[in-house]
């Protein structure tokens, strides 16, 4: 009877049994445990053989195992604030912080030197154009040794002369025709109305008498800004005394300004506008010669994308090409510049029925006028092939005095 070498389910240990072709059970050699031997045959006579392991009684269950009263939550080991400071995410977060407010200091590093540098620049320009950097210290400027007595304005403890008729010829709130000043006995508002309005008309004769820019920059609206925009205007055009006939015209136009109309000798006529300043008369340059942010030549050489500030005569006008050649969708409007002589009419457009479109109509329609003066934000369009047609970018005034 053949043995067969197998592993003993009971003991585990390698043992020879012997088998026959029959089922039999076997003892372990080892352990003395039954062990079940099969012996099957398929129907290509290859024999089979098939260990059969009676079933072992289960063991009782384990007790299961008692619960420990570390198994709840723990406190981690450590300080927590050193825990959290070597967190990666809290360190990067801590880096970006760092690395932000420096530059956020640096950024205010630069504006404060900007700031200081322009201030430097200024008392220079101050310094260059007055001869002094208390430009707004009017008494030091009226007594400057540098200009000529005759191109003094009042000072502000100046007596105002008084009106004798006929020196003075204005025209009344309201009314077309033209009336001679003269003060009625009695009237004292009347005459204090009329007082204002000599001593604007004497402060704009000195200012047209004046004998060069510098001299004429004292007698002007907003000194410290409007002074280096007078050396650059007249550093391109003709300085000298402005050569007039007569200031024929006089209107109170608010509280604060006066408007008056200069007659030029060989004909033309300008209006000029003084304020009532508390130190005295004050011309306003920038709207008597049309003053803009840039000279109007410039800005059609160098035909700009961003929009510039500009005094322009405007009207109506129909002239539609290139990229403007559409009129049911555009408006288009005349500007004319008086800062140049000879200076170019050039045309702007604004979207027809748009906000700015029914505002510049509007002005139109209120002035008696074929044209109007205004104060518009010009740009050229990107790659523009002529220098005669702009967009109006906005309305900044109307009228050239900016209150």
């Amino acid at each position: 009877m053949p043995a067969t070498k197998l592993v003993c389910p009971h003991c585990e240990k390698s043992v020879e049994i012997q088998v026959s072709a029959v089922t039999r059970s076997r003892p372990c050699p080892e352990c003395g445990e039954m062990v079940m031997l099969q012996m099957a045959e398929k129907s290509t006579k290859t024999k089979r053989r098939a260990l059969l392991v009676t079933q072992a009684e289960p063991e009782s269950a384990a007790e299961p195992l008692p619960v420990s009263e570390e198994c709840g939550p723990q406190p981690l080991p450590g300080d927590a604030f050193d825990r959290m400071r070597m967190d990666p995410e809290v360190r990067i977060f801590r880096r970006r912080l760092v690395i932000g407010g420096g530059l956020v200091a640096a950024v205010v590093v630069v504006m404060m030197a900007f700031s200081l540098y322009q201030s430097f620049q200024e008392k220079q320009e101050r310094l260059r154009l007055f001869g002094t950097d208390k430009i707004q210290d009017e008494s030091l400027l009226l007594t400057n040794s540098s200009v000529a007595p005759e191109a003094a304005m009042i000072t502000p403890d100046e007596t105002l002369p008084p009106v004798n008729p006929g020196n003075l010829v204005f025209r009344p709130t309201g009314s077309d025709k033209h009336k001679t000043a003269t003060i009625q006995a009695g009237v004292e508002e009347t005459s204090a109305d009329l007082a204002q309005l000599v001593a604007a008309d004497e402060a704009l004769r000195q200012f047209l008498q004046a004998p060069n820019w510098k001299q004429r920059a004292l007698l002007v609206r907003d000194q410290v800004r409007v002074a280096p925009l007078m050396g650059i205007y007249y550093g391109k055009n003709a300085d000298g005394p402005v050569l007039f006939d007569s200031i024929v015209e006089a209107e109170e136009i608010s509280p604060l300004f006066s408007q008056h109309v200069v007659v030029f000798e060989g004909g033309g006529r300008r209006l000029a506008t003084v304020e009532h300043h508390a130190s005295g008369p004050r011309v306003d340059w920038e709207s008597f010669v049309g003053a803009g942010e840039m000279a109007w030549s410039d800005f059609l050489e160098t035909r700009p994308v961003a929009p510039r500030l500009f005094r322009v005569l405007v009207s109506p006008a129909g002239h539609f090409e290139n990229e403007f050649g559409d009129p049911a969708m555009l408006q288009c409007f005349s500007l004319r510049s008086i800062a140049e002589p000879g200076a170019k009419v050039v045309y702007g457009y604004v979207v027809r029925n748009s906000a700015l479109a029914k505002e510049l109509n509007y002005w139109l329609e209120q002035s008696s006028e074929e044209t109007m003066p205004m104060i518009l934000k010009l740009k050229f369009p990107p790659d523009a092939p002529v220098d005669f047609q702009v967009w109006i970018h906005q309305m900044v005034n109307e009228g050239w005095v900016s209150k």
